[in-house]
């Protein structure tokens, strides 16, 4: 016997008796929600983020949609030895230095099964401004769905790394980083990209002695107006989700 319940269902509305789920036959004994909730595993999933992305990400209608669907959020306790918590089935960190990876190393050894993400290694291209756009220019066939008659293409824009700002000049015409032939105005960014508040300075920089003010190493690159708006891609396995954010310099 298959039993299947349509439409909504609160407390109010269970109908008395235990409810009747899942595939049973006359000599199997039906389960009930209180059977389930002895042998349904729930999934914990230990965060460590800073305060800022806590307070953004971390709210509670999340941690009581993922509750209802068998999965516990847990705040990891950063001041504590991460192999002394848990044990999680997932740990999500938005952490960085050498003390944290040994950490989630140490912790893998004990808990192999646990999935972190992202784990140091796999990401470490993307603290790099200069190297997380390579990847872009590998891209050989975007998609092999396209018909013969569309094309797509991703492009990056011209970049060079400064190390040393206050010797740095450009006029009008010439040309500086093997040739890029960059003109003002130009967008200058940290080189390092790990979440941290300074890595997220940016300055629009119009005349020669805007770079005066930068701190190497910097990464300079041709701006490209994309009318405030910036796409962001989420992916997780096989799901992806496309986000528009309205971004202001």
């Amino acid at each position: 016997m298959i039993g299947l319940i349509t439409g909504t269902m609160s407390a109010d509305n269970i109908p008395l008796g235990p409810l009747m789920i899942g595939l049973s036959s006359p000599t199997t004994k039906p389960k009930t929600l209180e059977t389930i909730e002895m042998t349904t595993k729930r999934f914990s999933i230990g965060y460590a983020l800073l305060l800022k992305k806590q307070k953004s990400f971390i709210q509670d209608s999340l941690v009581n949609l993922v509750k209802s669907r068998g999965i516990d959020l847990v705040k990891i306790d950063t001041e504590k030895p991460l192999v002394d918590q848990g044990p999680f089935d997932f740990v999500l960190h938005k952490l960085y230095g050498e003390e944290w990876r040994k950490q989630l190393q140490d912790y893998l050894i004990l808990n192999p099964n646990a999935i972190v993400v992202d784990f140091p290694e796999a990401i470490e291209r993307l603290h790099n401004r200069f190297s997380m756009l390579d990847v872009v220019s590998e891209i050989e066939k975007l998609d092999n769905d396209l018909r013969d008659d569309e094309t797509a293409s991703l492009g990056i824009p011209k970049q060079v790394v400064v190390y040393v700002p206050e010797k740095l000049s450009i006029n009008e015409t010439a040309s500086f980083g093997e040739g890029l032939n960059l003109k003002f105005p130009v967008i200058a960014k940290p080189l390092v990209a790990d979440g941290s508040a300074k890595s997220h300075k940016m300055l629009l920089v119009f005349s020669n002695e805007g770079f005066e003010k930068l701190k190497s190493p910097t990464v300079v690159q041709e701006f490209v107006n994309h009318g405030g708006v910036i796409f962001k891609v989420y992916v997780v396995f096989r799901i992806s989700l496309l986000v528009m954010n309205f971004f202001v310099l």
